[in-house]
């Protein structure tokens, strides 16, 4: 399909002047939005493809299922931007409005689509599902759309609205999966021919263990007044991501570009990147271990099985992750640990001494090379007179010693629990590259 001669023509119209930078908006339809029934993860999903494609996203915006406030939102957005995404309101209900607001915005009708009702009647036999007769209203478009025929059973389309000025909008389907579909069969190309093919990449930084002011004060001076580098910080429960992104003619162009400044700050962070792009933490601890063909074993008391979980859920865990024992109760230190009883009544659960003797003994029960163990209080009350926050972490080494640390954490209880099973990960980390 060819929808451009050029960059910024779509159908013979222009929609971006070719001085001006690619920019658009993401306008997400439905009630439950608004309601807060679900959370938008289409509006952040549209977002980094259109980022990818080197488009910039300068409005999101979610609006409840009426027509006129749906156009009125349509009608601003084309006097800001080059593209509007719709996601949702295609549906086969009354309450789906889309279609009508994208209509009422251009200022054209509604028409019938005889090869859409085909497709959608298809799409219906295909699945040996009875079609209801309102599913005929999704075979309705605004006179010039251009159909995306579906695969699910709603069509998308996208339309260029010519008032205030012109505006390429694509209307897509709620449904994720079929949001995803569509994207990459079609709406590639609608953003190809609105920006060109220019990619975007964003290289990240998985920072663990230093506060987001720390970060920042490291990092800006180091990307300084780059025009080529967005930098961005976005703080996560257990880790800051250091976003940086780069456009170039093609993805390895921009890898490459990028490379010599992730090497500059990961050096300027001394050690605190746990990983790039998409190796976070978990993954880069796993994959140090499966490296040195080295086994890993943990007890949790905070965490209750949380830094597990988070191991198990990176592809290949086994290979290296043996096992987990969830000790919350001080009994089932005691019980399945072997805690000693003295150790637990001088000390408390919760302390350096027995996160230590969690570490040593884990590692035993389970013939692992290294063990981890953690203790702590997440809230919301304090235990023992230790305030709510206080953490211990201990790694236990192949030649059986063990070392422990700990402080106080900050952040609400699932903050405390998130970071406090990142230190221990952390710190196994730093003690297989020889940190």
């Amino acid at each position: 399909m060819s929808l451009a001669a050029e960059p910024g023509t779509i159908d013979g119209v222009v929609v971006r002047p070719p001085h001006d930078p690619p920019r658009a908006a993401v306008l997400s339809v439905g009630d439950e939005l608004l309601l807060g029934d679900i959370t938008d993860t289409n509006a952040t999903w549209i977002s980094r493809r259109l980022t990818e494609q080197g488009v910039e996203v300068v409005h999101q915006l979610s609006v409840g299922d009426d027509e006129e406030r749906l156009a009125a939102a349509l009608t601003w957005l084309a006097g800001q931007v080059h593209l509007v995404v719709v996601g949702g309101g295609l549906g086969p209900t009354a309450d789906d409005r889309t279609r009508e607001a994208v209509a009422a915005a251009a200022g054209v009708e509604l028409r019938h689509d005889a090869d859409l009702e085909e497709a959608i009647v298809q799409r219906f036999a295909a699945m040996g599902r009875p079609m209801a007769p309102q599913n005929l209203r999704q075979a309705r478009l605004p006179v010039g759309a251009r159909p995306f025929p579906p695969v699910g059973t709603a069509p998308a389309f996208a339309l260029t609205l010519t008032d205030p000025s012109p505006t390429r909008v694509v209307a897509l389907p709620g449904v994720p999966w079929e949001l995803h579909a569509l994207w990459e069969a079609h709406v590639v190309d609608e953003v190809a021919a609105l920006a060109g093919r220019r990619v975007t990449v964003t290289r990240v930084l998985h920072v663990v263990g230093r506060g987001e002011s720390d970060v920042a004060a490291v990092v800006e001076p180091v990307v300084g007044d780059r025009d080529d580098v967005i930098l961005a910080l976005l703080a996560k429960g257990h880790e800051i991501q250091v976003r940086l992104t780069v456009s170039a003619d093609d993805r390895t162009a921009a890898l490459e570009a990028s490379q010599p400044l992730v090497e500059e700050l990961s050096t300027a962070l001394d050690g605190a990147v746990a990983g790039v792009d998409d190796e976070d933490l978990e993954t880069v601890v796993l994959r140090l271990l499966g490296e040195r063909g080295a086994t890993l074993a943990t007890a949790e008391s905070a965490t209750g099985g949380d830094i597990a979980a988070r191991l198990a859920r990176v592809p290949g865990a086994s290979q290296a992750l043996l096992g987990s024992v969830v000790v919350y109760a001080t009994e089932a230190k005691q019980r399945l640990l072997e805690v000693a009883p003295a150790l637990l009544a001088d000390h408390g659960p919760v302390s350096a001494e027995v996160t230590e003797a969690l570490a040593a003994a884990v590692r035993e029960r389970f013939g692992a090379d290294y063990a981890i163990a953690v203790t702590g209080v997440a809230g919301p009350a304090t235990l023992d007179d230790l305030p709510v926050g206080t953490g211990f972490w201990a790694l236990a080494h192949p030649d059986g010693g063990v070392e422990v640390h700990g402080r106080r954490i900050p952040g609400d209880r699932g903050q405390v629990l998130l970071r406090l099973g990142s230190a221990a990960l952390d710190l196994l980390r730093r003690r297989l590259v020889g940190a």
